[in-house]
């Protein structure tokens, strides 16, 4: 019986002990939100001063750096409310750590991770199927426009190189009659310029070569053999005749 008795007695006062001790443990966890800057940092997040209220809970810490509560709502806020996911991410961890019974655990970690997940969108944001249609069409819009601008320089240059080409055909037409007087009086008169013969004997006639014209061009137009105009002009090279050059012609 007496042993009964102890043990009945032991079992109560663990039981007290353990009422008290709970007790006194809500006691503490009501006491952080007792804390004025607690309850001024609640009122100001009601009436959407988010940024006094984050002020007002950073205080509450510097009273008691560990207030879970304080804690808890500080990374709600900066979650929540300030976007700042790495300072919502450390109050979250802290709140934990304090409290790793908190009956806001599992919201807790769920928030923590989507902290993280914002955080890395931050610094690496993920493309928008928007923004890549419209720098997708500014690009195509930039390749048209180009393409433009290089056919107008293909058709610059082809007109450049044709009015070159002219000008050189009438520089050596220049050439060409500056050495023939006689056949400039036939350009005045817009006549097709002929050869103009020079009496050098009773059987030898004198013709000044034009552009383009070659040893055997000129033997057909004056009826003589190539041999015999090379044989008239020895020191003529065929391959190397010059506008205006002085030919014998048999």
């Amino acid at each position: 019986m007496l042993r009964l008795r102890v043990f009945g007695q032991c079992a109560v006062v663990f039981l007290l002990m353990s009422c008290l001790g709970g007790c006194f443990q809500g006691e503490n966890r009501s006491d952080e939100e007792q804390d004025a800057h607690f309850q001024r940092g609640r009122n100001l997040a009601s009436s959407q001063d988010f940024k006094g209220a984050a002020l007002e809970f950073e205080k509450a810490l510097e009273n008691n750096p560990n207030s879970a509560a304080a804690h808890f709502e500080l990374g709600w806020l900066y979650d929540t409310k300030l976007n700042d996911y790495a300072a919502a991410i450390y109050h979250y961890e802290r709140h934990l750590s304090l409290q790793p019974d908190s009956g806001r655990a599992s919201l807790v970690k769920e928030r923590i991770k989507g902290c993280k997940q914002g955080l890395a969108n931050s610094e690496f944001p993920l493309p928008n199927s928007g923004n890549l249609q419209r720098e997708a069409d500014r690009l195509n819009a930039e390749n048209v426009q180009l393409k433009q601008q290089v056919e107008s320089l293909k058709k610059q240059l082809e007109a450049a190189s044709a009015a070159a080409l002219a000008a050189q055909s009438r520089a050596d037409t220049v050439r060409y009659y500056a050495s023939a007087p006689a056949a400039a009086a036939a350009v005045a008169d817009q006549e097709t310029p002929r050869p103009i013969p020079t009496s050098t004997g009773s059987h030898s006639r004198v013709h000044i070569v034009r552009p383009h014209e070659t040893i055997t061009s000129i033997a057909a137009q004056h009826g003589v053999k190539a041999s015999a105009i090379l044989a008239a002009n020895p020191q003529t090279n065929p391959r190397r005749l010059r506008v205006g050059q002085s030919l014998i012609l048999p």
